[in-house]
């Protein structure tokens, strides 16, 4: 190895020392030994606990759970142990560094390899690197433990770098990269990333076609679009379970199917428009980009006792300790734009914006226009309802994008595109291909618009706005009913407000100062009165404390804990040791206390009623809305609700409320009521009996025929051994009889068996599963085996290691070819 080859690898060496450095220091807390508290990762570890534990007992994959939304399948929650190399090279990309440094470390080496296929100076790599990695989208998400989310968004750069080189002519290498990188991102299995990053691959190849084209060199651009083709197929085998499963999963959910039911939104297969465009950035709440305080931050911010609302706290009479104490709780909502909540803002910093505007000043290159266009498109659909008029048709009319909810998490592309384009300005100032004069009056335009901008919010917005949300009237009626009279809920109310244009106010100013010192750094560089290195580091430096302070407000000390206290975070309260006193091995619970329909901490002890997920079945979501949400004892009976966790009126704590009505695992019933269609089959539940009546759609008459079902008075069928994958019972009717079973209906793998013979499974009672059964005594089994998922694991175990092997030969042989050259 020559010594230029050997200085590049130490270079990169370095590099990741950097990233890995940054990322564990700003994470410091981990090397205490620490663990960062993620409210979603808690969730997740309800909703995946009885998948775990059955597989930990048995060594068996579940491919079920009962512990959510009465029963659905486990793809999107847990799949085993990794059967695939994909798994270990994640790991290795993640240095194996604890969670989050992991994630931050991962999304610098992403945006790090970019930039040098990019070919930029080495420090304005280590610039681009720091300003992605934290960036305040990447840092909230991690804090709230969207770890697939930050993991997708680490390999998006590379797929676009792997791309760039192979329109660049580099053909094997770059077709390598791209299958590695692709099978990375699908790995982490983020389908939403995943779109937003084919929105970008789309603008890049459309854009290199007529830059082909222009330079007729179409055959080339051919040849590499082919070579692509067949990267992106070799990144999709490794991940086939995956993408398989779901494919079939999503049919029945509410991301890929449309309810039975008349009126809901009936032939638009996805997610309804209004709930998909709940997380809506708006057109002013962009340029918090520039700005983070624009808007308040977020809807949860701690504030000190230099604060309007400590002032008015006090001066209400409310104790100084204990004021002091409640505006030192994060719970102060200064958010005050139209999201019904947020973690905080997208905010790339004042430097990076400073200077892709620049970079639109002096790039000379046409490649730029693709990465803004990519940019401006996403920050339009960003703004969901609140430009319907472009974004509903996006909703009705673009492939696969009504499958996706919080249109706000476009802002991922503008995130990667502006870092591009501002580390490419910087290129360009660098490399001094303009005249000297000319950049100057760049520099000066750009200081001037993005210094403008901020003048213009920081002195004028408070001016202009109110600093009013939409759910300032709700916190108006809970501040007046704490201190006691809406006259003193004003006074806190005008107080909060006051903050909220003080927060504007001072990062306004902070934004204005930032542009300032990357402004003197450029003017100093370009008057020759400054060297590049040092005006590199500088600006790196200030990039670094920008962010870190920012973002330190999301992600500090204070949210690690130690791993003891982590472990009892979900720790049963009096009422769940009394339910699980109850050794009857399945049955199901509501949690009345919470919400039960956005709770998985539930499921962590018991089979909820409830649960957490964004991919319910569209079977049960119906239930929820017309039958559940409206306590219909009958439907919760038929669910065997066992218990009901409820508030006690007197003490407000949780009490287990035993429910004897609650009709058990299976039972026969004595008629069935024919329903013409899934409205009147919804509709007979309103009022019926479950015990006696099955509600069935006539569609499903040719599997029940012309049956009239019987029981005698000894008639029962009892669960013998149950399981995850398979539930065993035996029945004895002296009749032939219907059986009902307080289990949801999901035809895509269950399989019933009567004596080791197969029987159809019937949908009853919209979201059940019934039998017939006939006369005497049986043994019933319910398998679930998916062929799917089978398949897929085999499938996706072999080719990813052939894949691997086809990369690190097409590497070694393009050395030994450019060796030979």
């Amino acid at each position: 190895m020559n010594n230029n080859r050997m200085n590049t690898l130490w270079r990169h060496l370095a590099a990741i020392a950097i990233f890995a450095g940054l990322a564990l220091l700003f994470c410091s807390p981990l090397l205490d030994g620490k663990a960062l508290f993620q409210s979603d990762m808690m969730h997740h570890k309800g909703m995946q606990q009885e998948a775990l534990d059955f597989y930990n007992r048995t060594g068996e994959i579940p491919m079920w759970t009962n512990s959510m939304f009465g029963g659905m399948p486990t793809y999107v929650i847990f799949t085993g142990p990794p059967i695939t190399a994909i798994w270990y090279l994640n790991k290795l990309f993640t240095l194996w560094l604890p969670n989050p440094a992991d994630m931050l470390f991962v999304n610098m080496l992403g945006m790090y390899l970019l930039l040098c296929v990019l070919d930029f100076r080495y420090w304005i790599r280590i610039l681009g690197a720091i300003a992605y990695g934290f960036a305040t989208f990447s840092v909230i998400s991690m804090e709230t433990g969207h770890i697939t989310k930050v993991m997708a968004m680490a390999y998006m750069a590379p797929v676009l770098a792997g791309i760039i080189l192979t329109y660049r002519g580099r053909w094997l290498a770059g077709a390598c990269l791209t299958a590695i990188a692709t099978s990375l991102l699908i790995y982490n299995n983020h389908l939403q990333i995943t779109y937003y990053t084919l929105i970008m691959v789309a603008a890049l190849v459309i854009s290199s076609f007529v830059v082909a084209l222009r330079a007729k060199q179409l055959p080339a651009f051919f040849k590499a679009s082919a070579l692509l083709a067949a990267a992106a197929f070799l990144a999709i085998l490794p991940n086939m379970d995956n993408l398989l499963i779901l494919k079939e999963y999503t049919r029945y959910t509410i991301r890929g199917s449309e309810s039975e039911l008349s009126g809901k939104q009936q032939g638009k297969p996805g997610l309804d428009v209004e709930y998909a465009f709940q997380w809506s950035y708006g057109p002013g709440e962009t340029f918090t980009m520039l700005v983070p305080g624009l808007v308040g931050n977020s809807t949860s911010e701690k504030l000190s006792v230099s604060s309007h609302t400590y002032k008015a706290l006090t001066s209400l009479g409310v104790p100084a300790v204990r004021a002091e104490q409640l505006v030192n709780g994060r719970r102060w909502p200064l958010y005050w734009a139209g999201q019904p909540m947020t973690a905080g803002p997208v905010y790339l910093g004042a430097i990076i914006c400073l200077l892709t505007v620049l970079s639109l000043l002096i790039i000379p290159s046409p490649h730029k226009w693709w990465w803004a266009s990519v940019a401006a498109f996403a920050i339009l659909i960003s703004w969901g309802h609140n430009f319907s008029a472009f974004n509903n048709f996006l909703f009705y009319h673009l492939p696969l994008y009504n499958k996706f909810r919080a249109p706000a998490m476009a802002l991922v592309i503008v995130q990667v595109s502006f870092v591009v384009l501002a580390c490419w300005a910087l290129q360009e100032l660098m490399n001094r291909r303009l005249p000297k004069e000319q950049l100057m009056q760049a520099l000066q335009k750009a200081a001037v618009i993005t210094g403008g901008l901020v003048i213009g919010i920081a002195v004028f917005g408070p001016f202009i706005y109110s600093f009013s949300g939409p759910n300032d009237g709700a916190l108006l009626q809970q501040y007046s009913r704490m201190l006691g009279s809406k006259e003193a809920g004003n006074t806190l109310m005008a107080a909060l407000r006051k903050d909220r244009s003080s927060l504007l106010l001072r990062d306004g100013l902070r934004a204005l100062a930032l542009i300032a010192v990357a402004y003197a750094v450029l003017w100093a560089y370009l008057r020759d009165k400054l060297k590049a290195l040092p005006a590199l580091l500088v600006l790196t430096a200030a990039v670094l404390f920008d962010l870190f302070q920012v973002d330190k407000n999301y992600l500090s000390e204070d949210d690690f804990m130690e791993p003891s206290q982590l472990a009892t975070y979900i720790s049963p309260t009096a009422a769940d040791e009394k339910i699980l006193q109850d050794k009857t091995p399945y049955f199901r619970v509501l949690n009345a206390t919470v919400n039960p329909f956005l709770d998985a901490n539930t499921s962590y002890l018991h089979k909820s009623i409830g649960g957490q997920s964004p991919a319910k079945l569209w079977i049960y979501q119906d239930l929820i809305e017309h039958q559940i949400a409206k306590n219909n004892r009958a439907v919760l009976n038929m669910l065997n609700t066992r218990y009901i966790i409820a508030p006690d009126p007197a003490t407000n704590q949780p009490v287990a409320q035993f429910n004897p009505q609650a009709l058990g695992n299976a039972w026969f019933v004595k008629g069935i009521h024919w329903a013409a269609n899934a409205d009147a089959e919804m509709s007979a539940m309103n009022n019926f009996n479950p015990a006696d009546t099955v509600v069935i759609d006539r569609r499903f008459q040719a599997q029940v025929g012309n049956f009239v079902p019987a029981k005698d008075s000894s008639a029962a069928i009892t669960l013998t051994k149950y399981g995850l994958n398979d539930l065993h019972f035996s029945s004895q009717n002296s009749h032939d009889g219907f059986a009902v079973f307080s289990d949801i209906y999901y035809p895509a793998g269950w399989r019933a068996y009567i004596d080791q013979q197969e029987a159809d499974i019937i949908r009853v009672n919209y979201a059940l599963r019934g039998l017939k059964v006939p006369a005497g005594k049986h043994d019933i089994t319910f398998v679930f085996r998916p062929q799917t998922f089978i398949t897929g694991r085999k499938v996706a175990a072999v080719s990813s290691w052939v894949l691997l092997a086809m990369v690190a030969g097409g590497l070694l042989w393009e050395r030994w070819r450019r060796s030979r050259s």
